[in-house]
């Protein structure tokens, strides 16, 4: 008698690759900062050396108590978020439904302040090396909360479906990964730029 084929066996699952993908968008996303940072820092010492105005306070003063509670709520929003996960792997979904109701929140509430910081420091785009750097690092931050954001959505949606639980929250991690960088690189953002201005020229 001939023998039956065995069918072949399936594959072995591939692990953490949505924290793998996490990790390049994270690199990428650094490396793009980094880069606008250097920018900044370069078009900042040409002018301090021309012996030209980088920033004039006192004509364009900054909105820096607005920018202090906008950037906090950014902040706060990490915390939220990581309980968000936790919550997740106790499989404590409503604990996960405020966490992430929070975080929506506290990131709404930081990309309104930061507009409003915008206007209230009413610089244009083309107004200045200042306002040109400026503009291109925050805008950039911005769009990547609002790629957090949109990952945070996602989650939501699943964690509302049941699809997430204490044995398959690593996309929950991987969201929260990514979250945790938004703020990260946005208190960066605040510390060169909005923090640092404290060098308008050179006598």
């Amino acid at each position: 008698m001939t023998a039956l084929a065995l069918p072949p066996a399936a594959p072995p699952a591939r692990r953490h690759v949505a924290m793998v993908g996490t990790c390049f968008a994270i690199a990428a996303g650094a490396m793009l900062i980094g880069g606008l940072l250097a920018s900044y820092f370069g078009a900042r010492q040409a002018a301090v050396h021309a012996g030209q105005t980088w920033i004039n306070t006192k004509k364009s003063p900054l909105p820096n108590v607005a920018l202090a509670v906008s950037y906090a709520s950014l902040v706060m929003s990490s915390f939220t978020v990581q309980w968000a996960v936790s919550a997740v792997k106790l499989d404590d979904r409503r604990q996960a439904y405020v966490a992430l109701g929070l975080t929506f929140l506290l990131g709404a509430a930081f990309i309104n302040g930061l507009t409003f910081c915008w206007g209230q420091a009413g610089l244009k785009a083309g107004g200045g090396g200042y306002a040109d750097h400026m503009y291109a690092l925050t805008v950039t931050h911005l769009l990547l909360v609002i790629a957090g954001i949109v990952l945070l959505v996602v989650m939501g949606f699943r964690v509302v479906g049941g699809q997430f639980g204490p044995r398959n929250s690593e996309f929950v991690a991987s969201a929260a990964a990514f979250w945790h960088f938004t703020v990260i690189s946005g208190a960066v953002v605040w510390w060169c730029v909005w923090f640092l201005v404290a060098v308008p020229h050179r006598s």
